[in-house]
């Protein structure tokens, strides 16, 4: 009797267990159930959440326009009476290089030169430079809807000079028609005339120009754009003629010189030059 009560309270014993590992395993189960539950509500709320957020639209770039359009403003102007040229040779939102020239008068006798590069701020350009008689010019270019204004004063005029800069206007593309000399004007002569052509630098020469000129005046002329840039020249000629001129300030030795100086102007008419005065003497002009 004692054994029978023992095996049924190990059978008890071990039901009660696998009960207790049933109920335990299920819990687990469930658990895991719930927990696989939670993450997937979990996952479903971020997705709905991100779905939510508003779509950002960028903020568009504020680009300005630029001062001007500097290929509006390049090439050669001219003053409305016709003393004033201007050649704007290189011209960016940040710098403008330039060459100027201003005549006394139409003959053209007497002429101030300089080439300067200036910095840009906005649509103008401060100016400050040296002319060839020394003159010590300011003033201002302004770039306007395609008009090019350009206002200079002479601050210190140099003593002895001939011509000291002066401008105030509108520029423009035309240039003024120039006043034919006298008939009995020989251009030919040089004498008095501190240029053989005052604006060699800033426009074309011209078979008409050249007509009636020796070659030995050719040969001045092609060197007279030389001068205007500084060189020193081996020819006891040419530096007796140029030093002649007040405008002249030999400065650049003949091996430091570089044609990279000339603009389109300069180096056009040299090779005019030269084949007008080789026309004259095949073997041009023999310098001394």
């Amino acid at each position: 009797m004692k054994k029978h009560n023992k095996d049924v309270l190990k059978a008890t014993l071990f039901a009660l267990i696998a009960i207790f590992i049933m109920i335990g395993a299920a819990g687990l189960l469930f658990a895991e159930h719930k927990k696989k539950i939670q993450k997937e509500q979990q996952k479903k709320a971020a997705i709905e959440a991100l779905e939510r957020v508003p779509t950002v639209t960028p903020t568009p770039v504020i680009t300005r326009a630029p001062a001007f359009m500097a290929s509006d403003y390049m090439g050669t102007w001219y003053s409305k009476d016709g003393l004033v040229t201007l050649s704007i040779d290189d011209l960016t939102l940040k710098s403008v290089t330039f060459t100027f020239s201003q005549a006394g008068d139409n003959a053209g006798t007497k002429v101030s030169e300089a080439s300067d590069t200036a910095k840009v701020a906005g649509n103008a350009a401060k100016l400050s430079f040296t002319d060839s008689w020394g003159n010590q010019v300011r003033g201002n270019m302004t770039f306007d809807q395609c008009k090019l204004y350009l206002r200079l004063n002479t601050a210190s005029p140099a003593e002895g000079a001939g011509v000291t800069p002066k401008v105030d206007g509108v520029l423009t593309r035309e240039k003024a028609a120039s006043v034919t000399p006298a008939d009995n004007t020989d251009k030919t002569d040089l004498s008095s005339r501190d240029y053989i052509f005052p604006d060699s630098n800033s426009r074309y020469l011209t078979d008409e120009d050249l007509s009636g000129y020796s070659s030995d005046q050719l040969e001045l002329a092609k060197n007279e754009i030389y001068a205007r840039r500084g060189r020193i020249f081996d020819s006891q000629e040419l530096n007796d003629y140029f030093y002649s001129k007040p405008w002249y300030y030999g400065r650049i030795l003949p091996e430091d010189f570089s044609s990279d100086v000339f603009n389109k102007y300069e180096l056009a008419n040299i090779t005019l030059l030269d084949g007008y005065e080789r026309a004259l003497d095949p073997n041009g002009y023999q310098l001394y």
